[in-house]
């Protein structure tokens, strides 16, 4: 089903949504519970409810929806590529969601989302507000979701790039797991294939990044990041 908009307009005596308000658009695709929803935006002073034609214009965007479909995710990339508020932001009143379809999801804008089965007005108005004031309502489940993905995230773009965890390179976390070994510096270039020239130089850079002491300051460090 296409997500359609529902919206009413409340006005200033200028016939324009007042400047200090929020701008609030519902797009649903479940017209029985945006019906209950909806009333209550209208409720409170900070919000204003614009007109379909003017949810480009919206500070944020409700969107309720029983499920999440890969024509929902389109429309909610379409609609946040056509927006005219710096800013703007979605609240998705959903079902499960689905893994693959989250990136997308908030790649298009969507800061909060709330479980569609029994959720209430006062939540919905509380997470428009908190939404628009830069914060983040989430579900305990999908918090954890998004802290293993950035931990995923930065694992792989530092493996890609040569580096480990604490800024030491692939390279310099051999030779510093060497050094804890008790390894000295001409054993560490056998060890490595190395010559004993190019291992001094590596402690000595690493060293001179990372602003420490000395050898056993490298292997407490390296310790310390996780990087061996």
């Amino acid at each position: 089903m296409s997500v359609a908009t529902i919206s009413r307009t409340v006005e200033t005596t200028t016939g324009q949504p007042g400047l200090d308000r929020i701008a609030v658009a519902v797009h649903a695709a479940d017209r029985r519970l945006a019906d209950q929803l909806e009333p209550a935006l209208a409720v409170p002073r900070e919000l204003c409810l614009l007109a379909a034609s003017e949810s480009a214009l919206a500070d944020v965007v409700l969107v309720i929806s029983e499920m999440v479909t890969d024509s929902l995710v389109g429309e909610l990339i379409a609609m946040s590529a056509a927006a005219r508020r710096h800013g703007q932001c979605f609240v998705l009143v959903a079902g499960p969601l689905r893994e693959r379809h989250l990136p997308r999801l908030f790649g298009a804008g969507v800061v909060s989302i709330l479980p569609y089965r029994d959720v209430t007005a006062h939540q919905v108005v509380r997470t428009v507000l908190a939404s628009h004031s830069g914060q983040a309502v989430l579900p305990a489940g999908l918090t954890r979701w998004l802290v293993e993905e950035t931990r995923f995230m930065r694992t792989n773009l530092l493996a890609t790039q040569g580096v480990t965890a604490g800024g030491l390179t692939v390279r310099e976390v051999e030779v510093i797991r060497l050094i804890a070994q008790g390894e000295e510096t001409a054993g560490i270039a056998s060890r490595l294939s190395y010559s004993e020239r190019t291992i001094k130089k590596i402690v000595k850079d690493l060293m001179s990044r990372l602003d420490l002491r000395n050898r056993a300051h490298a292997v407490s460090y390296a310790l310390r990041v996780g990087a061996i």
